[in-house]
């Protein structure tokens, strides 16, 4: 596994983190795919800040925080964090450990998988910790 994989996705979430749309395409390739975990799938280039817009509406304030990335072989990286949040409309605050493992090719992030669970993302990477 590459360190430059780690370095790519770290920024790509620092882009993610600052709403800027511009490097987050940059990125990506054009075939990417973010599996959110509702399940929802956003595809291209485009996809990760569509989902991020998604996430704006959904909640009146979010943030991810205590961000660590563990390599999961030549292609992967996991990203565990915790994201916090205030609904919008109903007020409700929520703070929860999540992961996402990331896949790259050729130096671009070609696919996202989010899993509500850290332990089941680092099953699912192959990563023990």
């Amino acid at each position: 596994m590459s360190e430059g994989n780690i370095e790519i996705v770290q920024r790509l979430i620092r882009a993610f983190k600052e709403h800027d749309d511009g490097r987050i395409a940059s990125m990506l390739a054009s075939d990417a795919e973010f599996e959110s975990l509702t399940l929802q799938t956003y595809k291209g280039t485009g996809g990760l800040s569509e989902y991020r817009r998604n996430l704006d509406e959904a909640w009146a304030q979010w943030r991810l925080a205590a961000d660590r990335f563990i390599p999961a072989g030549r292609e992967r990286v996991v990203h565990l964090h915790r994201v916090h949040g205030r609904g919008r409309g109903s007020d409700l605050a929520i703070e929860q450990d999540i992961a996402i493992i990331w896949t790259l090719r050729a130096g671009q992030v070609v696919r996202g998988k989010a899993f509500l669970s850290q332990a089941e993302a680092l099953k699912a990477a192959g990563v023990e910790e």
